[in-house]
């Protein structure tokens, strides 16, 4: 054989022997992951989707089946809660809002401190309460707690930290959760300079901010120690990376410091970073979650874990870029179950009866992807997502974020809502805490999907399901056995354009009352008795709500 062929061979090999260890355990292939890198079909979406698909062969039809006997689950009544970023409290380091290219990190240009005292924002908040506030993310384990400074922003860190965050900051912070009616998630810094020299945590800072919190009356729900150290290889590089070993020390060490000084807060560890396809990237070398809950189960109150389905187009490499029609593909959508299964496993194994949390979500990693994590679009998975993992055993979903970057809720440049803002008001509005198994019948696409949870309020017999299609082409007729009731209300979703930002409801517009309130949310009236059928329109969703 010639030695040029034999060099071409041992190259491939390499390489495939370079792949096969890069996607241990992971949820899929190499041509899965050279896919994910492209525009999927269909290539174009149909932007009206105000008609009604009635023609032949535009319409197909299912039948959802809920089994209202036992709840296969019961969620937390701050199932869906929210975030803002550590960077954003500290005018840390954050996505650059242009998008313009590739970024490392926690992003390349300095966030504006996030002003919390705004009352239209105080308006927005409280709708979703109750809720969890998480303070979070990779900047939170470069910061310095200087709990004497009573500035606005302090540009001048210590060495090895990159931001401060300062006392009149985390002032702004608690007098925000508490008026808001929301509970406090805090995540401590476990990062490079929060360390001694013999690499173990180093808590002179934390007991700062802690003993400042208890003196003023502070109440913060939930502490974390760290945020995603599976990655800091990644964050932080190479040499800071930190072993479970060593981070089950530092567990001791910090929970002990939370008892001492707010002994009513609960206290986690760290949430493991859950890519697309990988799971934990580079999960045979720098895979956390098992061994971090095998050794610190005693220690920690909850299991947390974060998921983003795609990357945007700033995140340096990505798995899964962020398409349009990428999360209208059912195997897409389902793939957080089987990370969330996982996770599952691991707590029962390790933890058992712990609450499961994903801790941080978005429509795509790295600040969310222009023009479509923002839009009308984006919210179908928001929809479905909520709906998988309330029914995979979930207690809590923490959104990324309340506000900023492409995945906020809310934009951050004028308070505007954006359509998952209305989508979570309506899911706050309408879905109570006991969920139930849905089953669908009569459609071999899987572009219906269906969940249903006890109303609001969780009054005996009452019931809501939510129905979305996915199909960008064709109407579903769904026929709903389990809603036998004249006074049905349905709430409709639809939009003039799947990448604009107006959301319709039941027809109309939602947006703030001419009082600067939020509007009164209305159903429609199912006007017949008996077996309800809900005609959808293609790339639409809506809530059935009903009292038996």
């Amino acid at each position: 054989m010639k030695k040029w062929l034999i060099a071409v061979i041992s190259v491939l090999l390499l390489l495939a022997v370079i792949v096969s260890l890069a996607m241990w355990n992971a949820n899929g292939n190499l041509i899965d992951l050279i896919a994910g890198q492209s525009q999927p079909e269909p290539k174009t979406l149909q932007t009206d989707i105000s008609f009604k698909g009635a023609e032949a062969g535009q319409t197909y039809t299912a039948q959802v089946s809920v089994d209202t006997g036992v709840p296969v689950n019961i969620v937390s009544k701050e199932y869906i809660s929210f975030a803002i970023d550590s960077s954003q409290v500290v005018g840390g380091k954050w996505w650059n809002p242009a998008a313009s290219g590739a970024e490392s990190g926690s992003g390349t240009v300095h966030a504006p401190v996030f002003n919390f005292n705004q009352p239209r924002l105080d308006t927005m908040a409280q709708a979703l309460a109750p809720a969890y506030l998480r303070i979070g993310g990779s900047e939170a384990d470069k910061i310095y707690y200087a709990m004497q400074d009573t500035s606005d922003f302090q540009p001048n860190a210590p060495p090895r930290y990159k931001s401060v965050m300062t006392a009149k900051q985390w002032d702004n912070v608690n007098g925000f959760a508490t008026r808001n009616g929301l509970q406090l998630v805090f995540t401590l810094n476990a990062g490079p300079a929060s360390r001694k020299a013999d690499g173990s945590w180093d808590g002179t800072n934390a007991t700062e901010l802690l003993k400042y919190t208890a003196e003023h009356g502070y109440r913060v729900a939930l502490w974390e120690l760290g945020n995603e150290l599976n990655i800091f290889w990644f964050v932080h590089g190479l040499k800071a990376q930190i072993s479970p070993q060593q981070y089950d020390k530092d567990l001791s060490a910090a929970r002990a410091l939370v008892k001492q000084y707010m002994p009513s807060s609960r206290f986690a560890g760290q949430g493991s970073a859950f890519w697309p396809l990988l799971g934990e990237p580079l999960s045979l070398f720098y895979g956390y979650m098992p061994q971090y809950l095998a050794r610190s189960n005693d220690k920690i109150d909850l299991v947390s874990w974060h998921y983003y389905p795609q990357q945007s187009r700033r995140g340096p490499i990505a798995t899964r870029r962020a398409f349009p029609s990428r999360l209208l593909d059912p195997k897409n959508l389902d793939e957080a179950k089987h990370w969330a299964d996982q996770i599952k496993q691991w707590r029962d194994r390790y933890a058992p009866g712990k609450p499961i949390w994903l801790g941080e979500t978005g429509n795509a990693q790295f600040g969310g992807e222009p023009g479509l994590s923002d839009v009308y679009l984006g919210g179908l998975w928001w929809m479905d997502q909520l709906g998988l993992l309330a029914r995979a055993g979930h207690d809590t979903v923490v959104r990324q974020s309340l506000t900023g970057m492409n995945y906020g809720m809310i934009d951050d440049s004028d308070l505007a809502p954006r359509p998952d803002y209305w989508n979570s008001l309506l899911w706050k509005h309408l879905m109570g805490t006991r969920v139930y198994e849905v089953k669908v019948s009569g459609d071999p696409s899987g572009k219906l999907r269906a969940y249903a949870h006890s109303g609001a309020g969780d009054d005996p017999g009452s019931l809501t399901i939510l129905l979305i299609n996915l199909d960008h082409q064709r109407s579903a007729a769904v026929s709903l056995p389990a809603i036998k009731s004249s006074s049905s209300q349905i709430y409709e979703f639809t939009t003039p354009d799947i990448f604009g930002k107006e959301v319709l409801l039941n027809g109309s517009e939602l947006k703030f009352a001419p009082d600067g309130g939020l509007p009164v949310i209305h159903g429609r009236q199912q006007p017949e008795a008996g077996v309800p059928n809900i005609t959808l329109n293609p790339l639409s969703y809506c809530f059935v709500t009903s009292k038996q």
